[in-house]
């Protein structure tokens, strides 16, 4: 019954087949089955993205539109709220799931879903990610282009716990990782810093929110690691800070729990 279920859920998922074959419907589906198993873990991390986008959605001059990037389905993103004050929400994701389709549908003529790829990259990744060496892999994302944002320039853009992953899912679907397993962490890298300076172009008010270390702790809740992640994709030190349980006991080992210390950078704001 698992297996059909998740069958069915895949089914649901509206990815390009290239972005399919790169995993990037998989890892949509993995995030959709660990908020259930921990979804009151989750809960104050997913607050508190959704009232700092409320926050700074009302420092925006002009309320023509907001773009979200890493939407997914939404479970970070005050879709209903935002509507409220933008006339147009996109909602962009280069895999976009069921629940974001039915709040677009509740709001049909301020919401709209599109499928977009951030780093502009994987389309040509596919086509080549048999025969791609691991030193020519994260040049794909160095130099890629992902031209304006779905439906052209807007005045809040929100990228949304998405910066890390933009290149890390890909790069572990390339075969050449078998032999090379810095790959995907290089690829991880390269597609960041070009989504930061994507953003860094862009007009209006811009709002990352993104991992800024990664903590292991203790079932008796000392910290036994911490790695700091932001400055890998040279970002400074970030404006906000929170802590998201991501991986309590035993999600993601039973010697501790996995947790996040997530960042927010406020651009134009």
């Amino acid at each position: 019954m698992v297996g059909m279920r998740d069958l069915f859920r895949s089914w649901r998922v509206n990815c390009p087949p290239w972005a399919r074959q790169l995993g990037l419907a998989r890892e949509h589906l993995a995030i959709a089955r660990r908020h259930e198993r921990v979804r009151a873990a989750w809960a104050p991390h997913l607050e508190a993205s959704k009232q700092l986008m409320l926050e700074i959605a009302q420092r925006c001059p002009k309320h023509d539109r907001v773009v979200v990037i890493g939407a997914g389905d939404c479970l970070d993103v005050p879709v209903a709220e935002l509507a409220g004050v933008f006339a147009q929400v996109t909602l962009a994701d280069i895999a976009v799931g069921a629940e974001a389709r039915r709040l677009a549908r509740l709001f049909p003529a301020r919401v709209e879903c599109v499928n977009w790829d951030a780093s502009g990259a994987l389309a040509a990744l596919a086509k080549v990610q048999d025969r791609l060496s691991a030193a020519d892999a994260p040049a794909f994302f160095t130099h890629a282009d992902p031209g304006p944002p779905p439906g052209g320039e807007a005045d809040l853009i929100i990228s949304a716990n998405c910066i890390s992953q933009l290149g890390l899912v890909p790069g572990h679907s390339l075969p050449a990782t078998l032999q090379d397993k810095d790959l995907p962490e290089r690829c991880a890298r390269a597609a960041a810093r070009r989504h930061l300076d994507w953003l860094g172009r862009r007009p209006g008010i811009r709002l990352l929110i993104a991992d800024a270390a990664r903590l292991d702790i203790g079932p008796d809740g000392k910290q036994l690691k911490r790695d700091t992640l932001y400055e890998r994709f040279g970002l400074p030190r970030p404006d906000r800070q929170w802590r998201w349980d991501l991986a309590p006991i035993p999600e993601w080992s039973e010697k501790f729990h996995r947790v996040h210390e997530v960042g927010a950078w406020i651009y134009g704001g």
